[in-house]
């Protein structure tokens, strides 16, 4: 049998629908009861990246169960939904101004791989005393 290396699966699901309605309901709302000005525009944007971290909680979760070979701290999952939307409403901010073509999906992408990667090598690079009892 496999050693699980993860959080219980329920913690992040409840986590991840908690997000997926917050964030669902609010870009409703923004889309259907404001017109589109500046604070309806920046609140749109908060929604989108709580709506993107609530999507991609779950989906980190099972690459973390493909691929974990140590523990994977719960922060990790929220870490890597709150980029995941981050993401979103950055290529949403860049479409609003009509720049935003492949190449700069890529290197956005590819930029916040590194940046993960980074976290990643940091966390295993720090002295974590062991408990003795």
């Amino acid at each position: 049998m496999k050693k699980s290396f993860l959080p219980p699966f329920g913690k992040v699901f409840l986590a991840s629908i908690f997000l997926l309605l917050i964030g669902g309901a609010g870009i409703f709302l923004i889309i259907h009861n404001f017109e589109p000005r500046l604070g309806p525009r920046w609140l749109f944007f908060f929604f989108l990246t709580i709506l993107g971290a609530g999507v991609a909680m779950p989906a980190s979760y099972f690459i973390q169960r493909r691929f974990a070979t140590r523990k994977v701290p719960g922060k990790v999952f929220i870490r890597e939904g709150l980029m995941f939307g981050i993401f979103l409403s950055l290529l949403a901010w860049l479409q609003l101004g009509r720049i935003l073509n492949n190449l700069i999906i890529i290197i956005i992408a590819v930029g916040f791989l590194v940046l993960e990667m980074l976290l990643r090598m940091a966390e295993k690079a720090t002295f974590k005393a062991e408990d003795g009892s």
